[in-house]
């Protein structure tokens, strides 16, 4: 079995943050983050991290010079496949544990590409909640992974994120035609629904994620808000 060495432990006002270090055979070691008990996120899940990017920019093929907000810093991975987009001109991203970005600066860059030292990242550590509420945006796209999903929370507090009134502000910072998509570990029904009612549109992805040699299903939510062309005709269907 592989050595586990704890690289950082800390209490915080939300709970205790560790973060420990797993060596993998390969060049890098993997990362892990424990918060208040409950695994946060890991190095291994690099595909679907960076599928949330992927996924949520795609409905904005032919856009120049996109505005991003990615919620929840990770590992890097959503914020390092946003910048690699080509049309993306700014990235805020947004890390309620300032202990989270000290780490990404100290160890997550060779994973990440460096993402935080990109001239057109701005690292921004307060809530989420906080943050939406008071920045003017307005955003093309909101990428979210604070939490493991709508059904699995990292604080209870956060369940605000996903709900109706979060989601009508979010949905008020996108510009006309901009993509909201949440990465979540587990199906979100109920979560979906509530997309669609708030949203033009809304769909689920099922990301097939390879970790350590067992394959494990992400989901990413997105929702789109109408473009000035289209709005008024009606929401689009699940897929298109």
């Amino acid at each position: 079995m592989a050595e586990t060495t704890i690289l950082a432990r800390q209490e915080t006002e939300q709970g205790e943050v560790v973060l420990r270090r797993r060596e993998s055979g390969n060049d890098l070691p993997i990362y892990e983050i424990i918060f208040d008990g409950v695994f946060l996120m890991a190095s291994t899940n690099a595909h679907s991290a960076r599928q949330l990017a992927v996924l949520g920019l795609a409905p904005l093929a032919g856009r120049q010079e996109l505005r991003v907000l990615v919620g929840g810093l990770g590992i890097g991975y959503t914020l390092q496949a946003a910048l690699e987009h080509p049309h993306v001109a700014q990235a805020d991203v947004v890390e309620v544990q300032p202990l989270i970005v000290e780490w990404a600066h100290a160890y997550f860059g060779p994973l990440n590409g460096e993402a935080l030292a990109d001239p057109r990242t701005t690292a921004i550590v307060d809530d989420l909640a906080h943050f939406l509420e008071t920045t003017p945006g307005p955003y093309d796209a909101i990428l979210l992974d604070v939490d493991n999903g709508p059904t699995w929370l990292v604080l209870e507090e956060n369940a605000a994120v996903y709900q109706r009134p979060a989601l009508l502000r979010m949905q008020s910072l996108l510009t006309p035609g901009g993509v909201l998509a949440v990465w979540a570990a587990d199906q979100a029904p109920d979560f979906l629904t509530t997309l669609e009612n708030v949203f033009a549109w809304a769909d689920e992805a099922v990301v097939m994620e390879n970790v350590e040699g067992r394959e494990t299903d992400y989901y990413i939510y997105r929702a789109g808000k109408h473009d000035l062309e289209t709005k008024g005709r009606g929401k689009k269907e699940k897929g298109d």
